[in-house]
Parts: structure tokens; C-alpha cells; sequence
């Protein structure tokens, strides 16, 4: 705790030079005021994930998982090596922890499982590996996730499709046909002029969950296909990426709009991952997550079916302003 404490100073007084390649509309002359916000939201929201760890009893182990992913994504994107390899221990730290929870052991066997514990199981396999301590279950997860797709060819697009990418990202066969599969993706249907409708504000609250929930999916195709944007688009992803940057520009100004703190953070940071062109984007949403951010450090409780109602909000937020600090211009 005293090493990640240090790590919140440094920040604070490095964090000017953290994302220097952050966006291409950085400059010398963003708004200095802003700038020291930025910098004083990203060391408080670490405080904060700093005095509230994740654990089986907070927030349980999808929790645990996501928080392990929250600082291997700080890691991608600070910009001073210190900073970076200290985000990458604490990374390695959780993702050993995880993988040493009878509770994993138990959800890894379990035989009760849905479509998104499977995800969240490749998931942690494949994290569990890049941290260097794969997990010992590894081999159940891998025949349970081929399972599963081989089981479901009609379930959700989006879960089949990570899945499989991630079994892929473990030299394991995905069974069914990537190529089939992005066919079936979100960002295909953006790519043919198909994306997802974004309601008004005026509509009906169910509406706009539903376009919340598309958004959603759109993410985890994309951070699946850019491991979390440690790999640049290429190849399937490279020839689609022109109107899928400019559907997340819709999709960040729609969400700030909507108040979805947890949404809008992903999604600035999936347009980090994607080098979608935000310099049309209004330092108001970014400034929305300063205003938004409460005295604990946190952004408060917001719509989620999570056990912990701010937690995940806090990583987001956190890692979008430290992707973005010198975005904001005058």
C-alpha cells in the first residue's frame, strides 16, 4: 500500500506527461485549470480504488476480475515507465489473487453458469496468462467456453464473438468461425450504415437502456479484438474503422448527455483504443466528469446490476481522464 500510495503522489505531479500520445488534439496550450482538475480527479479516484479493494465479499469476483483490468488498462496508457510498471504489478497482484480464490475454483467448476460467466472466465484465463501466473484451471475453462459456443449458435453475437477471441488470444481452437462471427458483430452492422439508435432524451427510459446495453456490447467488441487497446486496429477491424469512429463520437456526446458516467467513461476510452478523432468533441464531457466526481473520490452510485454500485464507475472515469488529460482545449 505505501508503494501504491507513492504512485498516487507521483501522479499528481506527473501526470502532464502521463498520455503525451494520448490524442492527437493534445497540445502545449490546453486550458491549465482543466489540466490540474484532470490530474487532482485521476489521483483522488486512485485514493479512492486504493481504500475500497475489491474483494469476494465487495463486490464478489467479477469485481475482483474488473479491477485487475482497470489497472492493466493505467498501465496501457500512462505514459511515465514508473507509473506504468507500478499499474502493471498491481495488475499481476490481482490477477495471482484471483486465481488463488476457492470461490474461482468453485466458479470455474460450476456447472450452473450463463453466457457471460463463460466470457468472464476466458476472460480471466487470458489475463491470468499475460500477468504471468496462469490460472490452474485454465484447461475447464477452455473446454467449457468450446462447449458453450459449439452449444449456442443462436445466443447473443457479441458474447460468441469475445469468447472466441479470447480463446484464440490463449492458442486454443474457438470452434466456431471467427470470420462468421464479425460478420454478426456490432461493428459490422455500423460499418453497413446499420448502428445502433440512439433514442432522445425525451424517450422512454427502457429505450434508452436498450441503446445503453448495444454500447455496451459495442465495447467489448472492441477492447476483445485491441486486447484493451494494447494492439492497434488492423486487419478486419483497420478496413471498418471509419464510420466506426465516427459512430463512437455520436456515442460519447449521446451518453454525456444521457449522465451514464460507467457508459460514457468506456466509451471515451474504447475511442482511445480506436484513435477515433475527438477533437469535435466539447471539453464539456470531459468537465462532466470532473463535476461529477464526489468528495470520496468516487461518482457515486449509478445504474448497475452490480453488487458494488460504484466501483467499476471509479476505474472508468479514472482511466478515461488519465487517457485524456491533455484533450481539453479552450
Amino acid at each position: 500500500m505505501d508503494r501504491f500510495r507513492r504512485l498516487l503522489i507521483t501522479l499528481a505531479l506527473l501526470a502532464p506527461v502521463l498520455v503525451t500520445a494520448a490524442s492527437g488534439s493534445s497540445s502545449a496550450d490546453g486550458n491549465a485549470a482543466t489540466q490540474a482538475q484532470i490530474r487532482a480527479a485521476v489521483a483522488h479516484g486512485l485514493d479512492w480504488i486504493e481504500q475500497h479493494p475489491a474483494s469476494v465479499q465487495d463486490g464478489g469476483l467479477s469485481d475482483v476480475l474488473d479491477e485487475g483490468v482497470g489497472f492493466r488498462v493505467m498501465s496501457t496508457l500512462a505514459g511515465d515507465p514508473a507509473a506504468r510498471e507500478r499499474f502493471a504489478t498491481r495488475f499481476r497482484e490481482r490477477m495471482a489473487a484471483l486465481g488463488a480464490l476457492p470461490e474461482f475454483v468453485q466458479w470455474a467448476n460450476s456447472g450452473q453458469k450463463g453466457l457471460t460467466d463463460y466470457y468472464h472466465l476466458v476472460l480471466a484465463a487470458h489475463l491470468m496468462q499475460q500477468a504471468g501466473t496462469p490460472s490452474d484451471q485454465q484447461a475447464v475453462i477452455v473446454a467449457q467456453a468450446q462447449w458453450v459456443l459449439a452449444a449456442t449458435p443462436r445466443c447473443d453475437p457479441t458474447k460468441r464473438l469475445t469468447i472466441a477471441l479470447f480463446l484464440e488470444r490463449l492458442d486454443e481452437e474457438p470452434v466456431i468461425s471467427i470470420p462468421a462471427a464479425l460478420s454478426a458483430s456490432r461493428i459490422e452492422r455500423i460499418a453497413r450504415g446499420n448502428p445502433p439508435v440512439l433514442p432522445a432524451a425525451s424517450a422512454d427510459p427502457q429505450q434508452r437502456l436498450a441503446a445503453s446495453l448495444e454500447l455496451y456490447a459495442l465495447v467489448h467488441e472492441i477492447v476483445a479484438l485491441t486486447d484493451f487497446g494494447r494492439e492497434p486496429p488492423t486487419g478486419w477491424l483497420a478496413g471498418r474503422l471509419e464510420p466506426l469512429q465516427r459512430f463512437l463520437v455520436t456515442a460519447v456526446a449521446w451518453a454525456g448527455e444521457d449522465g451514464n458516467v460507467d457508459l460514457l467513461s468506456e466509451l471515451l476510452l474504447t475511442a482511445r483504443f480506436i484513435d477515433a478523432p475527438l477533437q469535435a468533441l466539447s471539453p464539456d464531457v470531459l468537465r462532466q466528469l470532473l463535476s461529477g466526481q464526489q468528495a470520496d473520490g468516487s461518482w457515486g452510485a449509478y445504474q448497475t446490476n452490480r453488487p458494488n454500485k460504484r466501483r467499476h464507475a471509479v476505474f472508468t472515469a479514472t482511466a478515461a481522464l488519465l487517457s485524456y488529460t491533455g484533450s481539453v482545449t479552450e
